[in-house]
């Protein structure tokens, strides 16, 4: 199966300039609406996702796409992970509650996947204009220009900056926990955007993250791009990461010693 990186890359910019943008900071009250839960869902979601699945359907005869939005309206559409045919995995706006307060931490993503697999990830970034790209066993880019991250020594624990989703640990010693990230590691990150913390790993800004959330457009992009790049991406009982994933929590890191320490620290009694 053959398919063109930059083609992706190059919709998901012009979507983004045509259904996202025009519409950032420029809704209306009528232009957001709840999806389910606590989640919102703006027009520039719901339009973006329809421009993009065709042309990401057109670059691959055959394949067919999962997008965030489709999925909240007919949930079966997930089981189409499982199957043998390549799925273009859409979210088609990351970070959408920032988006609607008008903050910039938001982006496009888009993976693409077969038999289980992480094929390639990308994630677009349409306030800065910039694009990161992965492809499995090909390294990861951006802007087309390599990403590796440094193989020398991390910094001391306490040095170390990253964000935890602690309701994926028990309710007793949750708070326990809460104190001792706070006296044993650096201070705190949180975009409220996977799109935007994938990214601060890539380029050094944040060293780790543990998310509890699953949902498949949330990581695959990302997690591919960051294990191209040298990091480690693992769910918490150190299996691999699959996009027919829904449960046991991730661990992202810059570098895999960084995700050993960060797992033995949080497991520690």
């Amino acid at each position: 199966m053959r398919f063109d990186p930059q083609a992706v890359a190059e919709a998901m910019a012009e979507v983004a300039a045509t259904e996202i943008m025009p519409r950032f900071r420029n809704l209306a009250e009528g232009d957001i609406r709840k999806k389910h839960g606590d989640e919102i869902v703006t027009i520039a979601d719901e339009a973006a996702e329809r421009a993009l699945a065709p042309r990401l359907r057109a670059l691959i005869p055959g394949s067919v796409v999962v997008g965030e939005e489709g999925a909240a309206a007919d949930s079966s559409v997930l089981d189409l992970l499982a199957g043998r045919d390549p799925i273009w995995v859409i979210d088609p706006i990351d970070g959408t509650r920032n988006f609607a307060a008008g903050k910039a931490d938001f982006g496009v993503m888009v993976a693409l996947v077969r038999h289980d697999e992480i094929l390639a990830g990308w994630i677009y970034d349409p306030v800065l204009k910039r694009a990161f790209v992965a492809e499995k066993g090909a390294g990861a880019w951006r802007d087309g220009e390599r990403i590796a991250h440094p193989a020398d020594a991390p910094p001391d624990d306490n040095q170390l900056r990253g964000s935890i989703g602690f309701l994926f640990f028990p309710e007793p010693p949750r708070e326990k926990l809460r104190a001792k990230v706070k006296e044993g590691l650096g201070p705190p990150t949180d975009r409220s955007c996977a799109a935007r913390i994938y990214i601060d790993i890539t380029e050094g800004r944040q060293h780790f993250v543990l998310f509890r959330n699953m949902k498949p457009w949330d990581h695959l992009p990302g997690a591919l791009i960051v294990a191209e790049a040298g990091g480690r991406v693992a769910k918490w009982d150190r299996s691999a990461y699959r996009p027919t994933d829904t449960g046991g929590g991730i661990l992202v890191a810059r570098h895999p010693e960084i995700w050993e320490r960060i797992r033995a620290f949080l497991a520690a009694p």
